[in-house]
């Protein structure tokens, strides 16, 4: 058995943050991306400024699904650290149970997403809902990591500090 690393590797953390930065990016699209939808629903031709917002959007999206898949392959072949020292087990396991909420939620996000584009499936407003469950998980585990940061003082936030 290989033992678990002691630090995330740099492909690990900055493809952290580009799911972070795409998943921001998203929402100053998303009323582009509705737009043309609606439009496109209701028989009419959208908007030519939505339409190209909209397809940024579709690219943030692709870039997101691609970086979280990504992410996955390197967690199964090298792994992650473990929790932080001094973390109980009721922690550990919320923790571990955030991060998998997080990648199927962004998954889910993107799998709707692309069902909804290319008109597949009619799946926006679960798309929307799980957009809204993404934001407070996601708010969570961002709290989670400054609480442990500067209270428990346990290092989990620099873990994931880009080094340069």
């Amino acid at each position: 058995m290989i033992p678990a690393p002691t630090a995330y590797r740099p492909a690990q953390i900055w493809l952290h943050w580009i799911v972070v930065l795409g998943v921001i990016l998203q929402i100053g699209f998303h009323d582009a991306i509705v737009a043309v939808i609606g439009a496109l629903e209701a028989g009419q031709a959208p908007a030519a400024a939505d339409v190209t917002w909209a397809w940024v959007h579709v690219g943030v999206g692709s870039t997101i699904l691609v970086a979280v898949i990504a992410r996955l392959a390197l967690r199964w072949r090298f792994g992650a650290p473990g929790h932080a020292p001094d973390t109980s087990a009721l922690q550990a396991r919320i923790a571990s149970t955030m991060h998998g909420a997080l990648y199927v939620l962004l998954l889910a996000m993107v799998a709707t997403g692309m069902l909804t584009w290319s008109a597949i499936a009619p799946l926006g407003g679960v798309h929307f809902g799980i957009n809204v469950a993404l934001f407070f998980a996601a708010l969570a585990h961002a709290l989670a990591a400054v609480f442990n940061q500067v209270v428990r003082r346990d290092g989990t936030l620099m873990r994931m500090v880009p080094r340069f």
